[in-house]
């Protein structure tokens, strides 16, 4: 089961204090709730972490730039899943004005990443996370479990801020939960 895990902040209001960033929930879609439940916790505001990625290999990860938001996709070769969800959402990025898409491999080798581009040669290129040993860190630091399951994916406000980070992979039935997070 995915799970979500969303930056999540006080707004200010007299709203009770959100859950924190470590608490999780099961997504939308395996509940069969309403979108909101899918970003379970994320607030508009900008009150998560700055987004802050370990060394990576190959492509340099940028953060938002000119007003932009950054969907960054954690995956690796190796995970069904992930290569499943690649194809749709780089069609759901290009549809989505104001978004751009990045992908980190966790794959222990540049060769694998290599390969699978080769193969795949409309895929978007993809970094690599250069020391595997920053990987638990890093997700912890997005607020997920050091363990947390791949693929990824990090919606990162044109501020550089963290909005949500949620470890599952993403169906074409989450797109409307996903477009309402980026407005």
């Amino acid at each position: 089961m995915a799970l979500l895990v969303a930056a999540a902040c006080n707004d200010g209001h007299d709203a009770p204090a959100p859950p924190s960033r470590a608490e999780t929930c099961k997504t939308a879609a395996s509940q069969g709730a309403n979108t909101d439940a899918f970003f379970y916790g994320h607030k508009r505001y900008d009150c998560g972490p700055l987004l802050q990625v370990p060394p990576v290999r190959e492509v340099k990860i940028t953060g938002p730039s000119n007003g932009r938001w950054l969907w960054l996709n954690v995956w690796a070769t190796w995970c069904h899943p992930c290569i499943e969800e690649i194809p749709r959402i780089t069609r759901w990025q290009k549809q989505l004005p104001n978004v751009d898409l990045q992908l980190v491999s966790i794959d222990e080798d540049d060769a694998a990443v290599a390969a699978f581009q080769q193969a795949h040669p409309g895929s978007p290129r993809t970094a690599r996370l250069a020391d595997a040993k920053t990987q638990d860190a890093w997700f912890k630091q997005l607020g997920l479990d050091a363990n947390a399951p791949i693929p990824i994916h990090v919606f990162v406000s044109p501020t550089g801020h963290v909005r949500c980070a949620r470890a599952g992979a993403i169906r074409e039935q989450d797109r409307p939960a996903i477009e309402r997070l980026l407005t």
